[in-house]
Parts: structure tokens; C-alpha cells; sequence
């Protein structure tokens, strides 16, 4: 009798367990249809964000001795509901992969960073473009953007893999492109250092975590530094809107520069060949770009 029950638990657990597997089984889904899905999901949302019409909520307060005010619009919440959507989405893909399904793959959430950051800045800079047309044709080219980071990012997650060094450059000017727009539109919208210092150290943030993520395995190591990036751009910008006569395009570039050179000290520093002679070569490029945007640039 004790036989029989035992033998009845036993076969219960294995249906169950089957089932569980069965549940969690995606090979039977193909990635590409999972990316253009996304996609279109989030394309939808840029168009809604432009549609979407709701009452803007002002608060106020005091930073630093001064009044300050911030305001949630329809543009700071889908901004925020579409990053979030962005990075469920790529959380959904990377479980796709093979490595991801033999559990040979440490924690991902290194990978939701560059599409959550196109799409705040895709959702923050739409209501700036002065025509529909336009509007439209930057929500097609973000779509477009967010298709090559989707493939990027998947072939991305084994390394040495075929595609593996094409899909790392497209992913790093992806990055390096958000992070020139991101920077010329705050520093020509000329809001407050409060408000513009935090934007930008948070999508910095986000930007230098794919940048790095590929460098070391250890994640806790890629956040940290790429924090440490994020807060030294979120002073930058706060020193820079202290030259009220600073070109919009000269701002810019000198935020993309000094988020360069922190990227790239950070990333040698990750890999373990932080040494004087590389620093003495960050140095003297960041002088020769120095130079080449005084030369060049308006402002000056």
C-alpha cells in the first residue's frame, strides 16, 4: 500500500515537472518574430506618445536654496512605461537564446540598457521635431535603430560566436549616437542643472552599461563603474550650464567627448590595463579634440 502511494506521488511529480518544462520550453519560437513583435509594440508607443493627452503634474520644491519645479507630462510617463517595456522585451529575447536556456548565462539586465535608453530619448525628443512628417519618419528611423540593438544584442550574448565583432561595433555606435543626440538636445533645451544633470546621468548610465557589459563577467564590477560614468557626465553637464553663451552643438560635443574618454578609461580600467602610458594617451586625445572643437566649433 505504502508502495503504491509512493509510486502515485512519483508519477505526479513527473507530469508536473514535464509540464513545467514544456511551459518554459521556447524552442519552438523564433527570435526574429519575437524582435519584430517588440518592435511594432514599441513604434505604437512613439506614435501614442505624441496622442496621448493628459493633465501635467507640478512639483515643487527646494534643491540647493532655490525653487525648483518637476513636471510629469504624458512625455515623462510614457517615457518611463516605454523603457520599462523595452526592457521586458529584451529580457523576453535573451531567454530565447540557447545559452540562456541551459543556464550558461549570469544575470541580464545588462542587456535592457540600450534599448531603454533609445526609447526615452526617442519619447523625449519627438515633441521637439516641428512637423508631423518629420515626427513620423524619426519614429520609423528609432524603430529601425531598435531592430539593429534587438539583432545586436542577441548575437552578442556568446561570445566568439560568428557575428559576434560586427554585432559589438553596430551596438557601440548605436550607443555613441543616442549619446550625441541625448547631449545636444539638453544642452540646447537649457533646463535646469537639476533636471538636465539627472537626465543625462541616468541615460549615460544606461549607455556606458552596454558599452562595458561585454568587457567582464562580473556585472556587479560593469554597474559600478558605469554609475561612476553617469554621475561624472551629470557634473559635467552641471558645470557646462554655468556658460550661458555656449553653443548648443559645442555643449553637445564636449559632453560626447567627456563621455568618451570616461567610457574608455572605464573600460580599460574593467579589462585590467588601466596604466600611465594609456592615461597619457586619453590625455593627449582629449587635448587634440579640445583643440579641434575650439578651432571648429561655434561659440568660441
Amino acid at each position: 500500500m505504502q508502495t503504491n502511494r509512493l509510486d502515485a506521488w512519483r508519477d505526479e511529480l513527473t507530469r508536473r515537472w514535464q509540464w513545467r518544462r514544456k511551459h518554459n520550453d521556447f524552442t519552438g519560437v523564433d527570435y526574429q518574430d519575437r524582435i519584430s513583435v517588440m518592435t511594432w509594440v514599441l513604434v505604437f508607443g512613439f506614435g501614442l506618445s505624441l496622442l496621448l493627452k493628459i493633465p501635467a503634474t507640478v512639483i515643487g520644491f527646494r534643491a540647493l536654496g532655490s525653487p525648483t519645479s518637476v513636471e510629469f507630462s504624458a512625455t515623462t510617463v510614457l517615457a518611463i512605461v516605454l523603457a520599462v517595456a523595452a526592457s521586458a522585451g529584451t529580457e523576453s529575447l535573451i531567454r530565447l537564446h540557447p545559452k540562456r536556456q541551459a543556464n550558461r548565462l549570469g544575470l541580464t539586465w545588462a542587456y535592457w540598457a540600450l534599448p531603454a535608453a533609445i526609447s526615452i530619448i526617442t519619447v523625449v525628443l519627438l515633441p521637439s521635431i516641428p512637423t508631423r512628417l518629420l515626427q513620423v519618419a524619426v519614429i520609423l528611423f528609432s524603430g529601425l535603430l531598435l531592430t539593429i540593438a534587438f539583432f545586436s544584442l542577441y548575437a552578442t550574448v556568446e561570445r566568439g560566436q560568428p557575428g559576434f565583432r560586427r554585432a559589438r561595433l553596430w551596438l557601440d555606435a548605436l550607443a555613441y549616437g543616442a549619446a550625441l543626440l541625448l547631449f545636444l538636445f539638453v544642452y540646447q533645451s537649457r533646463t535646469r542643472s537639476l533636471l538636465s544633470g539627472t537626465m543625462v546621468t541616468v541615460t549615460a548610465m544606461l549607455l556606458a552599461i552596454e558599452l562595458l557589459r561585454t568587457s567582464t563577467n562580473e556585472t556587479r564590477h560593469v554597474l559600478m563603474y558605469s554609475v561612476v560614468v553617469g554621475l561624472l557626465l551629470g557634473e559635467v553637464t552641471w558645470a557646462l550650464n554655468y556658460w550661458p553663451l555656449l553653443p548648443g552643438l559645442t555643449g553637445g560635443l564636449l559632453l560626447l567627448l567627456s563621455f568618451y574618454l570616461a567610457v574608455g578609461i572605464a573600460l580599460q580600467g574593467l579589462q585590467g590595463r588601466l596604466t600611465r602610458r594609456v592615461l597619457v594617451e586619453f590625455a593627449f586625445f582629449a587635448v587634440i579634440a579640445l583643440i579641434l572643437i575650439v578651432v571648429f566649433g561655434p561659440g568660441f
